[in-house]
């Protein structure tokens, strides 16, 4: 499999070409021609559970061309028309090849006891997972979108107003080939099991023809747009600007239509985005009350962002899902796959997992915005401390409306009804479908409810003698009911921290900083005579990420319920913190250590009595200081009679250069994520068989058991079985490291 890594520096390589030509055609039309193309490379999975074998490669390629014409027809109307075309292509290549399933051993210490891994593992009954082979989801896993898009507009000037009017058109077209687990995962809970070949457990995924290619799809959609603005030089400091936008999307393209959908989710899984429009309006205004003092503000709807990458999952062609169990003699291969997970693909129904909510709308922001920007001198009792000081200071507040949200509907919506279960603590308990054989039904759909206040001041100045300065404070409040944090509906859906994932509450987002301060230093002087020398320096000094303390489980025991068809659960359910002492809700353990927890507690200052707030604890501040030096040098000889002023410079970069000058320096850590650091061991056991039979000779309600037995918050109770005192801040490595590049400009 490749071995652990001994190290995570991998190389990556950035290869650009951009050419331009302006052609001034005559005075009043101008032609601009531009040519791009960018090739990067990278590799990800890199990670201390995942071998060699797991890393795959992540080449992109991008080709542009633009043209571009501005003209102006008379002193007061000019028009600008520019006509683009994007072509991206992006590849997931596994080292291991594509052909080899993934291998995932999932250990804990009573499996590797008697083995040459004795004593590695030391956290009792909590599974470690080490994976190698071709992650999952690159078995079939291949995109390739273009863009067309043509835009034009037209400025008129008549007194104190511009008017501009103008639309734009965009054509997406997308190859999505994404057929996860097709060359299989072959999994292995035990170190006799791996050494002997026979897997635990053989996941498959496929088309029914058992062909890959089968399963791609290819679609597209086109964007209207028509837009109009007018300016207004109310006064000579005022000037006001109040226009709109409307988007308008047509789409012939539908999924796959799949019956079975519309029987058990109640609604079909064909919609698409034809026929849906936003309506856009802004307004904004610049004011100049005193002399170097500037204000400006606005307020308006905005774009969501892009649809099309989560709009995509509903475009895939329906798979079928198989397992096998105790699989002897495995080759962890896709030539290697059990015939029994081969013909119960090609005997299956293929069935669809993602869909859009036919009310689907489009998603949008409103955001108000309000900006003072002040210039002043500083001379302070005969002490000049320099002119033309600028300070900033703006506030940003967001609101969406119909923001993504994912909901899996064979546990919301099932047909037939599957009843939800209550925990002790009020949460919900749905429906365990990979117990219960059943597919997942994610349909994306909008929430409501996202909201957040971002506030910056800065102070810059630029000296005479060559010295210049920005320092910047921000703070942020974000509050978000979902991030997206994946392009899979399914992955964004299990992937959310909250109390219930399928109605998930407002709460703080775990991209939040909630403080961050900006620093640059500059300073350009003359090491060669007549050509410039400069060196900078940037500052990051940041709060840390915030997290939550969520229970430890796995895929006998998800406790609220999870997702079918192989689709493992995150540990990120937010974990009730029982009150000091006695807890109706809660029983411990003979395994439990109180003393421990408790500190754990009160030393973070955690509330009691209460499901732990999301997010509502932050890893510790991160600092991080590059530098870059440029030396300009004199152009090419002869040069200027075409291109006017030229000349080269050598750009030295050094990212974290605080790592460069002492190892121990430079790190970057952030709070736990999914799967890194859940704190509680926990089961749900019945409030009856704890009385019958104590805390320890309850049986634990596993599978689909919590869902069914737990009708009522009273008829079971937490059983916490284990406290793991985990660390709470990460080193991230790819972030710790220093890193220098050296390049040579031409400027003309």
């Amino acid at each position: 499999m490749g071995g652990r890594p001994q190290q995570g520096a991998v190389p990556q390589e950035t290869t650009r070409y951009f050419a331009r030509i302006d052609w001034n055609i005559n005075d009043d039309h101008r032609l601009q021609l531009s040519y791009q193309q960018t090739e990067d490379t990278g590799t990800s999975n890199i990670g201390a559970s995942n071998f060699t074998s797991a890393w795959y490669d992540t080449p992109t390629e991008l080709t542009s061309y633009t043209a571009q014409l501005f003209s102006d027809w008379t002193p007061q109307l000019s028009t600008t028309l520019r006509a683009s075309y994007i072509d991206f292509l992006r590849g997931q290549n596994c080292r291991a090849g594509n052909d080899v399933g993934q291998i995932t051993i999932r250990l804990n210490e009573a499996a590797v006891a008697g083995t040459p891994l004795d004593g590695l593992l030391t956290s009792g009954t909590s599974t470690r997972t080490l994976t190698g082979g071709c992650d999952r989801f690159r078995h079939a896993n291949e995109f390739e979108d273009t863009r067309l898009q043509l835009f034009g507009s037209a400025d008129y000037r008549t007194g104190d107003f511009i008017f501009t009017v103008g639309g734009e058109y965009e054509n997406y077209d997308v190859f999505n080939l994404f057929v996860d687990t097709s060359s299989g995962e072959y999994i292995f809970n035990s170190v006799a099991n791996l050494q002997n070949g026979i897997a635990n457990t053989v996941n498959y995924r496929n088309t029914p023809s058992n062909n890959t290619a089968d399963g791609a799809a290819s679609w597209e959609y086109s964007r209207w747009v028509a837009f109009g603005q007018a300016r207004w030089q109310v006064r000579p400091n005022l000037e006001l600007t109040a226009g709109a936008r409307y988007e308008y999307y047509t789409q012939d393209d539908t999924p796959v239509a799949d019956p079975s959908f519309q029987t058990e989710a109640g609604i079909p899984n064909t919609t698409n985005l034809d026929g849906l429009s936003l309506f856009m309006p802004r307004l904004s205004f610049r004011y100049e009350p005193f002399d170097r003092t500037t204000i400006t503000g606005g307020v308006g709807r905005f774009a969501g962002g892009s649809p099309e990458v989560w709009i995509s999952n509903a475009f895939q062609a329906p798979t079928v899902f198989a397992s096998a169990s105790n699989v002897a003699g495995v080759v962890p291969t896709r030539a290697g796959l059990p015939a029994s997970v081969l013909a119960s693909v090609a005997a299956g129904t293929p069935t669809a997992i993602d869909a859009i909510d036919p009310d689907f709308n489009i998603p949008s922001d409103w955001k108000a915005s309000l900006r003072v920007d002040q210039e002043f001198d500083v001379n302070i009792g005969g002490f000049d401390l320099g002119s033309n000081y600028l300070v900033s200071a703006q506030l940003l507040y967001t609101q969406s409306e119909d923001t993504f949200l994912w909901t899996n509907y064979a546990q919301t919506q099932p047909n037939p009804a599957l009843p939800v279960g209550t925990a002790p603590d009020g949460r919900a308990i749905y429906a365990d479908l990979q117990a219960l054989g059943l597919q997942n039904r994610t349909v994306v759909t909008n929430g409501s409810g996202d909201n957040s206040y971002t506030f910056t001041v800065s102070l810059s100045n630029a000296f005479d003698n060559g010295f210049d300065f920005f320092v910047s404070y921000a703070h942020q409040d974000i509050e978000f009911i979902t991030e997206g944090s994946s392009s899979r509906g399914i992955s964004s859906w299990r992937g959310q921290t909250a109390v219930d994932r399928n109605f998930p509450e407002v709460r703080t987002s775990a991209y939040q900083i909630e403080h961050a301060f900006r620093v640059a230093l500059g300073y350009e002087f003359e090491l060669i005579q007549d050509f410039g020398t400069r060196i900078d320096l940037f500052g990051q000094i940041q709060s840390g990420s915030p997290y939550t303390i969520t229970y430890d489980i796995d895929n006998n025991n998800a406790l609220f319920g999870r997702a079918g068809a192989g689709e493992n659960p995150f540990d990120n359910n937010p974990a009730y913190i029982p009150l000091a002492g006695t807890d109706a809700r809660v029983v411990y353990a003979s395994t439990w250590n109180e003393t421990a927890f408790n500190g754990f507690v009160n030393d973070l200052g955690i509330a009691r009595g209460q499901i732990h707030e999301v997010n509502s604890l932050s890893s510790r501040w991160n600092q991080r200081w590059d530098l870059r030096v440029q030396q300009y040098l004199p152009g090419v000889p002869g040069a200027s009679r075409w291109f006017g002023d030229n000349r080269f410079a050598v750009v030295l970069d050094v990212e974290n250069v605080l790592n460069l000058l002492n190892d121990s320096w430079g790190t970057r850590v952030n709070g736990p994520g999914n799967n890194q650091s859940p704190q509680i061991r926990a089961d749900l056991v019945s409030a009856a068989d704890v009385a019958l039979n104590g805390v320890d000779g309850a049986t634990a309600l596993t599978g689909d058991a919590p869902r069914t037995t737990c009708i009522n918050a009273g008829d079971c109770v937490y059983r916490y079985n284990e406290f793991r005192d985990q660390p709470v801040n990460f080193d991230s490595n790819s972030a710790s490291v220093w890193r220098a590049r050296i390049g040579l400009r031409y400027e003309f």
